[in-house]
């Protein structure tokens, strides 16, 4: 655990209101408001059993992933090393990442569309790019901000992954874009 509070202090280091702020937004978008806005968009582009299969896989991601929370019962690292600056007021424990959960289901639907829909080969390498731009950004976001471990972030993409692939396994033949 230390080579990650390590990491933390590290990020930390560079702090400024700018960093605060851009990390802040991008924590944002990784929650509520990117599902909100995500769901939107598949409503109006893609179609309605798309957008409520996003909406179920998400909640159910979301749940599962409190259930985790509740099990591996992890202090966030604000609260194993004093040194380390909470950022937000978060509730709840450190394990697995909420947001990586979130922003990770969100990436697997945005490359669920993108691949299927566009043709040109450019906007789907493009769509790639900024699928793990923005879990790269996610992931040095909760740590920056102070809210999880770097293990927290990793896990919550696998869970996700691992969730999205059953679930859509599941659901693939009404799911048509």
């Amino acid at each position: 655990m230390q080579w990650e509070i390590a990491i933390i202090k590290l990020l930390q280091s560079g702090q400024n209101r700018f960093f605060d702020v851009f990390f802040e937004l991008i924590s944002m978008f990784a929650d509520y408001i990117g599902i909100f806005l995500l769901f939107i968009f598949f409503y109006f582009f893609a179609n309605k059993k798309f957008s409520f299969y996003f909406v179920l896989i998400t909640i159910i991601n979301s749940s599962f992933n409190h259930v985790l929370k509740f099990i591996f019962d992890r202090p966030r690292p604000f609260e194993v090393d004093m040194d380390v600056i909470n950022k937000l007021e978060a509730l709840g424990r450190s394990f697995p990442s909420g947001h990586t959960v979130c922003a990770t289901t969100m990436v697997f639907f945005i490359l669920l569309y993108t691949l299927q829909k566009c043709k040109r080969k450019w906007t789907k390498v493009l769509s790639i790019i900024l699928c793990i731009l923005f879990l790269v950004l996610v992931a040095l976001s909760r740590m920056y901000l102070g809210q999880h471990f770097l293990t927290d972030i990793l896990s919550g993409m696998l869970v996700s992954l691992i969730l999205c692939t059953i679930l859509l396994s599941i659901v693939k033949k009404q799911l048509i874009l």
